[in-house]
């Protein structure tokens, strides 16, 4: 995976806006934890949960909101799928991108992408994939 350390010019612009939220949801603890790191490097406020149910939990009992939602694919208890399609119906319009495995098929990825997503991307994902991001929402808040 991809050094998260970030000069201090981009950095700069990234914090110059509101204090972002991100939801990181996936059972894989090292990828979490690197999309954690280097978000945290932009500036941005992350959470992350082990699986769909988690993501749909804090949604449905809490008044918490993100700007970002990061979705894998395969987890336990409630898969990507599932999960995106419950926050959709919830009503939540936050951008949700989609984290697939090079183990998921063409047909998997559209069925995830009709689930409600914006955006998908093979994992992992690099700092230049989550800065581009991360200046996304930053424009739209």
């Amino acid at each position: 995976m991809s050094s998260c350390a970030s000069s201090s010019k981009g950095k700069r612009k990234l914090n110059e806006v509101k204090k972002l939220r991100v939801l990181i949801v996936a059972d894989d603890d090292i990828s979490q934890n690197s999309y954690i790191l280097c978000l945290q490097n932009f500036g941005v406020e992350t959470l992350g949960v082990r699986n769909g149910f988690m993501a749909f939990n804090i949604h449905d009992k809490t008044q918490m909101r993100f700007d970002l939602i990061l979705m894998s694919s395969t987890m336990p208890i409630m898969d990507g799928i599932k999960a995106t399609k419950k926050l959709r119906s919830m009503g939540i319009t936050t951008m949700i991108v989609g984290i697939t495995t090079p183990d998921d098929n063409e047909e998997y990825h559209k069925e995830f992408m009709d689930a409600g997503l914006d955006e998908c991307y093979e994992k992992p994902l690099t700092k230049e994939i989550l800065q581009s991001l991360v200046e996304k929402i930053s424009n739209k808040v």
